[in-house]
């Protein structure tokens, strides 16, 4: 089944709308290796949430999890 990663705002024009990637132990690795498959995400700052929480933790994932890659926004 893998990883499902959607990308918003203008982080889809760099990855597409959504991916399948292998099932990696933490967050952190799966970053890493959506950032080698899509090189132009190491030079943005995104919030990255799993399974619709936002996070900050480098927490564990777990096949058909779905991490998506957030575009920066505040608020007010």
């Amino acid at each position: 089944m893998g990883i499902n990663v959607l990308f918003f705002g203008p982080l889809a024009e760099i990855g597409g709308v959504s991916a399948t990637m292998p099932v990696t132990a933490t967050l952190q690795e799966l970053e890493q290796a959506v950032c080698e498959k899509f090189p132009s995400l190491r030079n943005r700052k995104y919030p990255l949430s799993v399974n619709q929480k936002i996070t900050s933790e480098n927490i564990a994932l777990a096949d058909g999890s779905t991490v998506a890659f957030l575009p920066p926004f505040s608020g007010g």
